[in-house]
């Protein structure tokens, strides 16, 4: 037998990687997802919920029906009607508040990111994804799946594009079935009343009016075809869904 010892194996090499956001602007910073964790904003979006959360719960009596039916863990998306600039905030409302640094909320780029400081406080308060409803929508549903596919995201998404007019809920457009379709991503519908009446599109400031969010059941469409019927049938289903609960509890 050979009294040699079997070389030991070379030290690993330590490789430094400096984080992306070091090539960008901050302009750019501000429109990337998912963002890089940064201790002080999530400081500040935890503060900022709390007293989103206080507000709520004394100016509009906020009730949420059906948190247990939530997904603890895993991550999912979060779709809703949409008729005031209320919405976000109540949906964001309803969620664990240590899901707060882990759940986005898509915004009309040209609105929530028309300025330096509208981009500021979009991103860091309420941590907005930029969604470009003029052009360029590919490229924003692709912004929205990389959200989607770091573990345990919430992405809070409103199908109808934009704030109905009239409180009454508006066809949901299939980029949420782009989203969800032949993945195992979750959706889980919910149903916004009240906000309307609080704070109807058109309105400089709310009203004390009585809120309430009733969340469904999770749903699932790993089985249905990435085709363009495909996604509409996503969207009419998830539409339905929140049509439903409309009525629940009344």
């Amino acid at each position: 037998m050979s009294d040699s010892q079997p070389p030991e194996p070379a030290p690993s090499t330590w490789r430094y990687h400096p984080s992306p956001a070091l090539q960008q602007t901050l302009e750019e910073q501000l429109l990337d997802v998912p963002r890089e964790p940064d201790l002080g904003q999530a400081i500040v979006r935890l503060v900022w919920a709390c007293v989103m959360r206080a507000w709520l719960a004394a100016y509009f009596q906020l009730k949420v029906v059906g948190r247990d039916r939530l997904p603890r863990r895993a991550g999912f998306v979060l779709v809703s009607n949409h008729a005031s600039h209320l919405d976000a905030v109540c949906l964001a409302a309803a969620l664990q508040l240590r899901r707060v640094n882990h759940t986005f909320a898509v915004a009309a780029k040209d609105y929530f990111f028309s300025s330096f400081w509208k981009s500021v406080f979009s991103a860091v308060f309420i941590n907005a994804v930029p969604f470009d409803r003029l052009e360029n929508k590919r490229e924003s549903l692709e912004r929205c799946a990389k959200v989607l596919d770091q573990s345990g995201h919430v992405l809070i998404v409103f199908p109808e594009g934009t704030r109905s007019a009239t409180g009454e809920i508006q066809p949901f457009k299939k980029g949420v079935g782009l989203l969800v379709a032949g993945t195992g991503r979750l959706v889980v519908p919910a149903y916004i009343d009240g906000a309307a009446a609080a704070w109807p599109k058109g309105a400089r400031l709310p009203k004390p009016r009585r809120l309430r969010v009733v969340i469904g059941e999770p749903m699932e469409f790993g089985g249905v075809p990435r085709t363009d019927d495909g996604f509409e049938r996503v969207a009419a289903e998830v539409e339905a869904a929140v049509r439903r609960l409309a009525g629940f509890g009344r």
